[in-house]
């Protein structure tokens, strides 16, 4: 009875290892897709209020204000209330400010979700950030979009797909500057 109690023992020791190895091989993927995979944390948009400590992650949410046509934008430090037009249907995402030195920023959109902003030498771009294949979230690496969940890449001036398995293109949206202030498309 010995010999079967030491052999338990020995199974139970070996399963906690592998269970051991497999939560730290867990662990270490969400850190890579919490990450972007470069060891770096999520880029953090500041909130469009400009609250202190406020911002958006692709797990946070940050508030976007949608403009009907003829309807201003208040900027807030102005104390004349000073307004400019925007067109209908944008909404806005962060001051420009915010994203100085940046390449790419994550925005949730209120109709679409999580999304990418994407600073190219033509100007920015937006696009949803979800592969159009498996869903998962997709990175901007500085020369192309990537899926790291099966390669798929796409192309950062229109979404055009470019290698793998994607089958349609990123959804884009269209991006208008004003006044220091960036806007999407609704």
């Amino acid at each position: 009875m010995g010999g079967g109690r030491r052999e338990f023992i020995r199974r139970i020791a070996a399963g906690s290892g592998l269970l051991a190895v497999g939560v730290l091989g867990a662990w270490g993927l969400v850190q890579k897709s919490l990450g972007g995979g470069t060891g770096q944390a999520p880029q953090t948009l500041p909130s469009p209020n400009g609250a202190a400590g406020q911002g958006v992650t692709s797990t946070e949410t940050v508030t976007v204000t949608e403009y009907a046509s003829g309807s201003g934008a208040q900027s807030s430090q102005a104390a004349s209330s000073a307004s400019q037009s925007v067109p209908g249907g944008y909404f806005l995402v962060t001051p420009l400010s915010a994203l100085a030195g940046r390449t790419s920023a994550y925005f949730n959109h209120p109709t679409r979700g999580l999304s990418i902003l994407v600073s190219l030498s033509s100007g920015w771009h937006a696009f949803s950030a979800v592969c159009t294949h498996a869903g998962c979230t997709v990175q901007y690496t500085g020369t192309t979009i990537l899926c790291p969940c099966h390669n798929g890449t796409f192309n950062p001036a229109n979404g055009a797909v470019t290698g793998g398995p994607p089958p349609a293109p990123l959804p884009e949206m269209t991006v208008l500057v004003s006044n220091g202030d960036l806007y999407v498309s609704g």
